[in-house]
């Protein structure tokens, strides 16, 4: 044995050395390698990226532009206004382009829009770009795209959407990075078809006092395995001859913690994606107590980081540099956040009777047309100040 080979044998053992170690592939001997598009295929994750995309997609958006006094008013003249509310391109609507936006973070960890201008920089056109066929470039500071199609982009002519990078380049993938919590998913799902598919029952056991020949035993067995092992056969009469007697050896799916396992698989993908477990219709841990409270969550935590990449990017890039802090775009979140009916109304009756809503403002809100008289404010009459009180000697 040479120098080199003692080494590697101190270090990693000699290659005759057993390993009795239980590992995933020693419980599913055929499990696939992971692939990322195969991830779809699983319903929890394909939930979560629906559930994301399509809230999002779904969200009023518009453009504003903020009034001497703060207030902010819609800025319908914008030249971006149509773009972002109603059609971004030749082909696609908001709907369908947001939703692509959000699929391609969600699943790449990047989304890139070509922003197509006119002859005076204005933006006319959003093209969203396949992140798989865009490569990122940094030189001397500068960030420059290369696309397909579309050649070498400056980075003020892409919406560049991405999650949590390692770099502040490029954004990492959440299927990609948490693989192992996917392909596991992934093998239970295969282990339960594979589980269910030979009839819940893997392995059993005939018996007999007679001595039988190999061919006897090898013909008894595929005979038995054809007969009943199958699903679709699980609840046969099963006929046995020549004294042989039927032991079952195999366990139910509870106490094999089958349906638990999956369960936990459904919380991994929820952690992953950061949602509330019942909005992958998970409700083992939810009540009619708390899953308003949930809710809530899933707008401040799960979509609300999405809304700002978007907001903040378009603002960066939509927007000629003096109009920066001046226009913007803005998601309209409120529909989400309205809550029910008696915790509404009882909202409204305070901000009403307090005076910085008028009934207008509310029925607005309910989606409500105006009535007349309906923009005053209004304040308690019995309300003064602490000065006042004093000189009145109360």
């Amino acid at each position: 044995m040479s120098l080199i080979d003692n080494i590697r044998t101190f270090f990693l053992g000699s290659s005759n050395t057993q390993k009795r170690g239980i590992s995933l592939d020693s419980i599913f001997p055929n499990s696939e390698p992971f692939d990322s598009d195969k991830a779809m295929t699983l319903t929890s994750v394909w939930n979560a990226i629906r559930l994301l995309s399509e809230s999002v997609s779904s969200l009023p958006i518009s453009v504003y532009k903020k009034e001497a006094n703060g207030d902010k008013i819609e800025d319908v003249n914008n030249r971006i206004y149509n773009l972002i509310k109603f059609k971004p391109n030749s082909y696609q609507n908001k709907i369908t382009f947001f939703e692509y936006i959000m699929y391609s973070v969600l699943t790449d960890g990047n989304s890139y829009v070509h922003i197509v201008r006119d002859n005076n920089s204005n933006p006319v056109e959003l093209i969203p770009l396949n992140p798989e066929l865009v490569t990122i470039y940094v030189k001397d500071r500068e960030i420059f795209y290369q696309t397909q199609g579309a050649g070498v982009l400056d980075s003020k002519d892409v919406l560049h959407v991405k999650l949590i990078s390692d770099d502040g380049v490029e954004g990492l993938s959440p299927i990609d990075q948490c693989a192992k919590a996917i392909n596991w998913s992934l093998s239970m799902e295969e282990f339960g078809k594979t589980f269910f598919t030979n009839g819940a029952k893997p392995s059993s056991v005939l018996s007999t006092d007679r001595a039988l020949s190999e061919t006897a035993i090898m013909r008894l067995k595929e005979s038995f395995n054809n007969a009943y092992a199958k699903l679709k056969n699980s609840n046969s009469t099963i006929i046995l001859e020549e004294g042989l007697t039927f032991k079952p050896i195999s366990i139910s799916p509870e106490q094999a913690q089958f349906l638990a396992s999956r369960q936990f698989g459904v919380e991994e993908i929820a952690r992953i994606f950061n949602l509330p477990p019942h909005m992958l219709k998970d409700l083992s841990k939810s009540s009619f107590n708390n899953i308003e409270m949930q809710s809530q969550e899933f707008v401040t935590y799960s979509l609300m980081p999405y809304l700002t990449r978007i907001e903040h990017e378009m603002n960066l890039k939509l927007f000629r540099t003096n109009e920066l802090g001046n226009s913007f775009v803005e998601f309209n979140v409120n529909g989400l956040l309205r809550g029910d009916v008696k915790t509404r109304n009882e909202a409204y009756k305070t901000a009403i009777q307090n005076g910085y809503m008028s009934i207008n403002e509310v029925r607005r809100k309910e989606n409500l047309n105006a009535i007349e008289g309906g923009d005053k404010h209004f304040i308690p009459m019995n309300m003064t100040t602490i000065d006042k009180v004093g000189d009145a000697g109360l």
